[in-house]
């Protein structure tokens, strides 16, 4: 168990962010409103949106800015989306590591924009990007897993 553990560390740590296969991602310019910015969050269902400013990102607006911001305020639909979005303090590129990309969502940032060598964004990674790859690298693993691992069952099953 201590052996595949470390393989799938080692693979975190080596892997770039585009092994991971990540789209374009779904983006809205800054000028938009903030209907516009949740149509493309329910249409694209990848629970966020990147707000660009000539193509480099400038705020993020992810199911939570939208929990926590808009639903249940009044919210007038017609205004700048820029009012409610998260800035982006960071990116990635595509050269960073996998472990690079979960260290910074430890520090509560669920999507991270990933740019381009001129700042422009070609993707976002999500935690769900890092899981759906953990599963397909390492089907086995994953799929044999107990659904709550530190369980401890008071007699044995069918004692």
């Amino acid at each position: 168990m201590a052996a595949e553990a470390n393989t799938v560390r080692g693979t975190f740590q080596t892997d770039p962010i585009s092994a991971l296969g990540l789209q374009s991602p779904v983006s809205i310019a800054s000028s938009a409103t903030v209907g516009q910015a949740l149509a493309a969050v329910q249409k694209e269902g990848q629970g966020y949106v990147l707000v660009l400013d000539n193509g480099k990102p400038v705020g993020i607006m992810s199911e939570r800015e939208v929990v926590m911001r808009i639903v249940a305020r009044d919210v007038k639909y017609d205004a700048n989306v820029m009012e409610y979005v998260s800035p982006v303090t960071r990116t990635l590129t595509n050269r960073n590591t996998i472990a690079e990309a979960i260290a910074l969502m430890q520090e509560s940032i669920d999507n991270i924009p990933v740019v381009d060598d001129t700042g422009r964004a070609v993707a976002c990674v999500r935690q769900l990007d890092i899981i759906r790859f953990l599963a397909e690298a390492f089907p086995e693993q994953v799929l044999n897993l107990p659904p709550r691992p530190h369980q401890a069952m008071p007699r044995p099953e069918g004692g």
